[in-house]
């Protein structure tokens, strides 16, 4: 069972720059990389609290989801088998699970890679279409 204190001392933590886990403040180094308390210190970034970035930083891709959704539904609606179920796991893995990079390079390869999986049967149509003119 964790107590009170223990939720505080999970709160003050300190991020170490090297290796990214939590320090204690009271630890005389980082326990995953050893690099010096001091050291871990001087890293932290100035100024508003870790949870408010993050939090920030979860709500922007409400917008830049639904943004890129509503766009793709009025003006492609033909590319909307891609993208929607882009948008689906870029929304859940930015906004749900809090890894926005990650959620921008999934979205990615599905509208770019999914699609070029198909150019093969698309130049075939093409080529087809060429050969029966000439």
């Amino acid at each position: 069972m964790i107590t009170r204190g223990q939720q505080q001392d999970a709160v003050d933590n300190l991020r170490c720059p090297v290796c990214r886990s939590d320090v204690p403040p009271r630890s005389a180094a980082c326990r995953s990389c050893h690099l010096p308390i001091r050291d871990v210190v001087a890293n932290q970034r100035p100024g508003g609290s870790r949870s408010n970035r993050r939090v920030l930083t979860r709500l922007w891709g409400i917008p830049i989801y639904g943004g890129i959704f509503a766009w793709c539904l009025l003006q492609l609606p033909t590319a909307a088998v891609f993208v929607v179920p882009a948008v689906v796991a870029g929304f859940t893995l930015h906004v749900l699970r809090g890894r926005p990079y990650t959620g921008a390079l999934v979205f990615l390869v599905i509208v770019v890679v999914a699609p070029a999986l198909f150019w093969p049967s698309i130049a075939t149509e093409a080529f087809d279409g060429l050969t029966s003119r000439l």
